[in-house]
């Protein structure tokens, strides 16, 4: 299924010629999994129901939006240029007057439901919540967020964990908050996984694979003092960039395993070196519903993880389909690790039984069906009606790319 294919809800059935104004907001697509899982909606979502915008902080594409998008810039390029970015969404808004603003990442959301309560324009809104909110809420900052947040018509939950901890948080009456699954192309994982990698992998060698930012919140300093516990035979291939990666790099040398390490980068097609690895390790602090261990699976690769809120234990059924283990515990992360190295059958009985939960939960065409319906459904309940080809909804031609 592609972006332009309708996908046949008739809750709010538009006649011909006449869509629903949608902008949807993010910072960017540089390359993280909420980023990703952004653009894969603007590219499913039904045309014939949506006319899409989409409202971008920096250029910095590592996703592209589609074709049919039309891309407006709100530039925000630090963090003292909030007051700027509420400006710049509030006029926007005023400007297009979409009839759905759909918004994505928390301090998004929070500039996005403070520039919406300054605004002339009064349309519904939906945000999306990917982490623990409280884990992203200092004081001052949790003040804000929610009262910005607690205006949304709904918020999604990426998790169910994430969704109960944002209503629990937030304050909010039930009903306010519903959980979707991120949008997982599976077939294209495994089509791409197929693909060569860029090196001879030894067959010798037990591979552990991590994938994700290079940040304390993936706590890959425990990662890496769990792994030198392995011995000569075991490689660890590290995929991301981010700020502690010559940090790590130094903790690697330090601990004498830096030739046993492999670093490669963010990579656009990551899968096959999660198929060609005999484990995925994630090490989180916390997370949402990280999509890396979703697509390791789907390639039967099973997972070593810890028990971060949220979404490790949601995907993963312990000694089933891979290991949960205590946060921040590296004792007991390397006697995961080793238990995957030292039991080669019970693994492949975990990588096989993770392929087929995955394959069978998991579809962005059907978790992109949710988010139109739920669009949809507020949009009803808030009693937009669809413009006619346009009308009505001046562009703000300063604003686009």
């Amino acid at each position: 299924m592609v972006g332009d294919q309708p996908m046949g809800d008739s809750r709010v059935e538009p006649d011909a010629g006449r869509r629903f104004r949608l902008l949807m907001s993010i910072s960017d697509l540089s390359g993280g999994g909420a980023e990703r899982q952004f653009q894969l909606l603007s590219r499913y979502l039904s045309r014939r129901h949506f006319e899409i915008h989409a409202c971008f902080w920096r250029r910095a594409f590592r996703y592209q939006p589609p074709d049919d998008v039309t891309v407006h810039w709100v530039p925000k390029t630090r963090a003292w240029h909030v007051f700027s970015a509420i400006r710049g969404t509030r006029r926007l808004i005023d400007e297009i007057r979409p009839d759905l603003v759909y918004s994505q990442l928390h301090y998004v959301n929070m500039v996005t439901g403070t520039a919406l309560a300054r605004s002339r324009h009064r349309p519904a809104w939906i945000c999306r919540q990917v982490n623990d909110p409280r884990r992203e809420m200092p004081h001052l900052f949790g003040i804000w967020a929610r009262r910005a947040l607690r205006r949304a018509d709904r918020i999604v939950g990426c998790s169910e964990g994430v969704r109960r901890a944002t209503e629990s948080h937030l304050r909010l009456p039930p009903g306010r908050t519903v959980r979707i699954d991120n949008l997982v192309e599976v077939e294209q994982v495994l089509a791409k996984s197929l693909e060569p990698l860029p090196f001879e992998r030894d067959p010798d060698r037990f591979v552990v694979v991590h994938a994700g930012r290079l940040h304390d919140q993936k706590n890959q300093a425990m990662l890496l003092d769990a792994f030198a516990t392995l011995g000569p035979r075991a490689e660890l291939w590290m995929l991301g960039e981010g700020p502690d990666a010559r940090r790590l790099e130094r903790r690697a040398a330090r601990l004498g395993i830096a030739g046993r390490v492999r670093w490669f980068g963010f990579r656009d097609n990551p899968f096959p070196f999660l198929r060609a690895a005999d484990c995925l390790a994630l090490s989180s602090h916390f997370e949402g519903l990280p999509n890396v261990v979703i697509e390791a699976m789907a390639c039967g690769t099973p997972v070593v993880s810890t028990r971060c809120p949220y979404g490790p234990d949601e995907l993963i059924e312990h000694e089933a389909t891979g290991l949960l283990v205590p946060v921040d515990d590296t004792s007991a992360f390397a006697e995961a690790l080793a238990r995957m190295k030292d039991a080669p059958d019970e693994r492949a009985r975990m990588g096989e039984r993770a392929a087929t939960a995955t394959r069978t939960r998991f579809s962005a065409a059907e978790s992109a069906k949710r988010f139109q319906e739920l669009f949809l459904e507020v949009l009803e309940r808030h009693g937009a009606s669809p413009a006619a080809g346009g009308e009505g909804h001046p562009t703000c031609a300063a604003s686009r790319a």
